[in-house]
């Protein structure tokens, strides 16, 4: 598929914490809605806690080699564990780990804007300060073809 300034790949961007099911739904209720969803970029931390390992063990099965099974159609999934400078965030307790989930989420909203991608950002899923550090990245971030949703 080319990519151009009118026909940009969408992209939905959730955070996640131990429940699939709020990434899934978000996913379903876009594809209803008619939105061309080509990849899903699932955002969490904790990626050593049993909850979140389960859920992220869930998603896979949802997408067996990037196709969503439920819908039936081709949608890539990525999984990133948000980080600071030397390893995977465990929580967001600190300060320095809220600047740390802040400098993550701008760097990949940035990433993929630049890339020419339009965004759906679903902050439902996950630690509050994660969504509202996403959101905030988003804020500084997002045109009009982007969206911030909390479904």
């Amino acid at each position: 598929m080319i990519m151009s300034e009118s026909n940009p790949l969408r992209i939905l961007v959730a955070t996640m914490g131990g429940q699939s099911q709020v990434v899934t739904l978000a996913l379903d209720w876009l594809l209803a809605q008619g939105e061309e969803i080509a990849q899903v970029i699932v955002v969490h931390v904790a990626p050593q806690a049993p909850r979140t390992h389960k859920a992220l063990e869930q998603l896979a099965s949802e997408f067996p080699r990037d196709h969503y099974a439920f819908a039936n159609r081709a949608i890539r999934l990525r999984v990133l564990s948000v980080r600071d400078a030397n390893a995977p965030l465990q929580d967001i307790r600190t300060e320095a780990d809220a600047e740390a989930t802040w400098q993550f989420m701008y760097r990949l909203l940035a990433e993929l804007k630049q890339q020419g991608h339009a965004l759906d950002l679903v902050v439902a899923g996950g630690r509050r300060m994660m969504g509202l550090m996403a959101q905030s990245a988003a804020l500084l971030l997002f045109g009009h073809r982007d969206r911030v949703r909390r479904i």
